[in-house]
């Protein structure tokens, strides 16, 4: 009599263990989804403002080179002070700006991927054994209530 309970207790565990993986695997398989549409989200939106943002600034450095053109009763010079100006900026970039890009693009995707609300693997599996031992007690209240 005893080895059959615990020969259901076996089957018992075996059975939330083979839960917990599939469990599991669900989880990561949501998560692996979450992120990945998180980023396409994030990808659409970089390039839909970015373009936008790029015809807002060709018209507006060729507004300002037509504009120093005339300030300078030639055209050519406009364009050039505007070139000059965004190599310059392109320059800083070189030197300064590559460890800021990357800080603010592994802070971005950091985000993204690894969020706040997200469940720790090793809480859920805490709260799955929790669960557990509290079922294993009430059987054995119940098993031993039927016994007497």
């Amino acid at each position: 009599m005893a080895f059959k309970g615990l020969k259901d207790s076996l089957h018992k565990v075996t059975d939330r263990i083979e839960d917990y993986g599939l469990s599991m695997a669900e989880y990561y398989k949501l998560r692996l989804f979450k992120s990945a549409m998180k980023g396409s989200v994030s990808l659409v939106n970089l390039l839909v403002y970015g373009s936008l943002s790029l015809f807002v600034l060709l018209f507006l450095s060729i507004g300002a080179a037509f504009w120093l053109g005339t300030l300078f009763e030639e055209p050519y010079i406009g364009f050039l002070l505007i070139g000059a100006f965004y190599g310059v900026i392109l320059i800083f970039m070189f030197i300064f700006g590559r460890k800021i890009i990357e800080r603010n693009m592994l802070f971005e995707f950091s985000r993204l991927l690894y969020d706040e609300d997200d469940l720790d693997p090793k809480a859920l599996a805490e709260k799955a054994i929790n669960e557990y031992e509290e079922t294993l007690e009430e059987e054995a209240i119940s098993n031993s209530k039927t016994s007497k």
